[in-house]
Parts: C-alpha cells; structure tokens; sequence
C-alpha cells in the first residue's frame, strides 16, 4: 500500500538592503531570526494492531474493507471469552493513518454470538450535517454455529432433528446495521416471510454489490449480498438478502431475504460469482469443495482432504474468502493461503510470503490484501495479491474407442508405461 508522508516546508526570513536616491543606508546590527521548531514526523505503523488483544481468549470473526472506499478504514469484529467461559464481541474501525483498532461507539450487541462484517461507504445527513461515513453490517444469533463447534446435522439425523424442531421454535438470526459516527442503527431477522424459513446462525456474509438509486429519483442504495447458515429445518442454507438504504433519513425502508439452497452438509464461507449466482465452500466427506450451487452438479473446486494441513482425512472449513481482481483467495483457521484462478479444478496453496501465515479472515481493496496473522495474533498481515497458479486441467486418456475418463498428466503416463508393458499399444493426449 502506498503510505501518503507528511510533507514540511519551512520559510526563511531574508533581510534586504534598501536603497535611496543620492545615499545608502545600513545597518551593523544582525537581524535575530527567532528558531522554528518543526513537528516531528508521523511514523504510520507497519501493520494493523489490536493493542487490546489477548492471545488465547480472543478469536477475529470478521474482517472487511468498505466496498469502493477510497483510503477506507479497515472493520473488524472481535469475539472474546474469558475465565467463566462469558462470550462478548467488539466492533472495531483502525484508519491507514494510526492502523490502531479502536471499539466502535453505539453497538449494542444484544446477541450472544456475532459472526462476519460488511461494509460500505456512505454520505449522509445526520443532525443537519452532512457526514462521510460506514455503514456496518453483522450478523448476530443465539448459539454456537456449525462452524463454532455446533451440533452438525448427520443424513441419519434429519428427521429427528425436524421433529425436534417442531417441539422448540428457534429464534431467527438478525443482521444488524450500524452508522459510525451516529447512534443509528437497525435489527432486522433473517426471515423468508415464507416456505424459506430462516437462518438461526451465520457462517459468512459475503458478495456484496450496491446500486445507488438516485438516478429513478430514489435517494437510497440497493444493497444486495449472500449470507450463509443453518435454517430452521437444521440444515445448511444459501440466503440471498436485498436491503434498500435511504440515504437522506439514514434508515431501511425495504428488506427481503431469499433462501437459495440448502443441504445436510457444512457450508461455510461465500462471496459471489461472476458468471452465476453465488460461489459457497463446503466440507463433503472430508473434502474441501466451492459450489456454485448445493449439490454434485454444482462443484467449482474439489480438493481432496484439507488444503492447509495437507491432511487426508478431514476437509478444510473455509471462514472466508475474497476476490482481488479473477483470482479468489481463501482461508480457515489453520495457517495459509488457499487460491484459484479457475483454471483448474482445486485450490492451490500460495506459497513465497508472509501470507503463508494467514488465518481466520481477509479483506481486499483491489491488489491489496489483509489477513489475521498466525504467529503475531491480533496484528494483520499486509501484503500485494499474489499470482495464483492452479494445476493444469485433467487430461484424458484414450484406452479404445469405448473408454475414456479424465485423469492427471502424471497417472496417464504411469498407466501408459504399465499397459505398454503388458504390450499393449496407448496413446496419451
């Protein structure tokens, strides 16, 4: 990122020699020029800090940049536990001039559990005063979420889980909208109206667009993104959310959620997709998945076991992901960088920086990228979009006529040399 010094100038005092018509003057005495003293130079931070962090009972659920901010304050949302096992969370703003998260006034925080922020610049009227300012959106619930250790619904378990249901109602999840700088704010539930039910926890909020209004004469934004949850029937669930902003009485005067998808399985992190609809990382017998929609026919990406760890057995829980410029960055709670460039058909590790280190949550202002860093919790690692390179696409091996799958370049040529070896003739594409 370029980091704007402060630039000083200093004037000096000349004296000057006057002279009249016929004669000179002068004078023997030296002119005192009294010494200025210059402000000492700002020195920005090398990185953004929570100075109130405490390793070990502390954990970064969200982070964002304002979506188009120009020298925009990085959110971030911080959930904290302490001795008795007592949950909080702070809403927290750090500028690029002091990269210091400070807890932002006026939150209420009136759930016991919050995951995910969005954000988005705006400019409005508040007390007669025209203020540039965020808008900040969260996501707030009653229990722990699938993603948080929560109960996961199993095939077997549905039906008992649906009846279970039926017997206690569960609260719906509520998006809750903060105006920095103001003591505006909304709750709104994460509710259908309809057969779609509702979201009783997040996992991630993400793929936000906006459309400013003003030009059919509307003085508001149309604030689309997707949100990702177990619903009322406990299973995994795609919802789309649609909130119209007026700008000029700084308040929601229409808001519609949408269920998309759903399923029986772990959906965790979203973001959009460019040529569809919505892109959701998912966990499917201990595999890590992205999916364009919630089944066989929807997988992006499938990589086996976990990215992260290498592991085999078990898949990876994606908490974020984010785009800078094509390519889509990931990440979870173990350290590193998983990214695609939709070239091939599975996330790669990036590897050749500190973003080896990422965890937990990223942000992204165009080639500019943040995440939490593993090794020094509670700071951010800053760094430029790395180039993302992914394995080349399946090749296919021609064995006769009526047979032909996909595999890799290298198990064509390991089956190639044990087929000619058994002397049969094979040509490799």
């Amino acid at each position: 990122m370029e980091i704007n010094k402060l630039t000083l100038a200093v004037l000096a005092a000349t004296s000057a020699s006057l002279i009249g018509c016929g004669g000179s003057s002068s004078s023997s005495e030296e002119e005192v020029v009294e010494d200025i003293e210059l402000p000492e130079e700002v020195e920005v931070p090398e990185f953004y800090v929570d100075t109130a962090w405490s390793t070990g009972s502390d954990k970064l659920v969200g982070l964002t940049y304002p979506l188009g901010a120009d020298d925009g304050a990085l959110i971030a949302l911080k959930r904290s536990v302490d001795s008795e096992d007592n949950v909080s969370h702070t809403l927290m703003i750090a500028d690029s001039a002091t990269k210091e998260f400070e807890a932002v006034e006026g939150v209420a925080s009136g759930k016991p559990y919050y995951r995910d922020v969005l954000a988005l610049p705006v400019t409005g009227n508040i007390d007669g005063a025209e203020l540039d300012t965020t808008l900040i959106a969260t996501c707030g619930y009653e229990e722990t979420s699938m993603i948080e250790g929560g109960d996961i619904p199993m095939v077997g378990e549905v039906r008992a889980v649906n009846v279970a249901i039926e017997e206690e109602v569960e609260t719906p999840a509520q998006l809750e909208l903060y105006l920095i700088g103001s003591e505006i704010n909304e709750a709104i539930a994460i509710d259908t109206g309809a057969e779609g039910g509702y979201l009783v926890d997040c996992h991630s909020l993400g793929g936000l667009s906006v459309s400013d209004l003003s030009s059919k004469s509307i003085p508001a934004y149309e604030i689309d993104f997707f949100i990702t949850g177990k619903n009322d029937n406990g299973r995994a669930a795609v919802f789309e959310a649609s909130i119209r902003y007026d700008y000029e009485n700084n308040e929601v005067t229409e808001s519609d959620f949408t269920s998309l998808d759903s399923d029986r399985l772990v959906v965790s992190a979203v973001d959009v997709d460019p040529e569809d609809d919505y892109l959701a990382a998912m966990v499917v017998e201990g595999d890590t998945y992205l999916l364009n929609t919630l089944g066989e026919e929807g997988i992006v990406l499938q990589s086996e076991g976990n990215p992260f760890t290498s592991g085999s057995e078990d898949g990876a829980v994606i908490l974020d992901m984010a785009y800078s410029g094509d390519n889509l960055f990931a990440v979870s709670a173990d350290a590193g960088l998983a990214g695609a460039d939709f070239t091939g058909g599975e996330f790669v590790m990036v590897t050749g920086g500190d973003y080896e280190n990422c965890m937990d949550q990223l942000a992204v202002n165009g080639a500019t990228v943040w995440c939490h860093n593993s090794t020094d919790e509670g700071k951010l690692i800053e760094f430029t979009a790395p180039t993302v390179t992914q394995s080349e696409e399946p090749q296919v091996l021609a064995v006769s006529s009526g047979m032909a799958y996909k595999v890799s370049k290298e198990e064509a040529e390991q089956i190639k040399a044990e087929l000619e070896g058994a002397g049969a003739e094979v040509e490799v594409k």
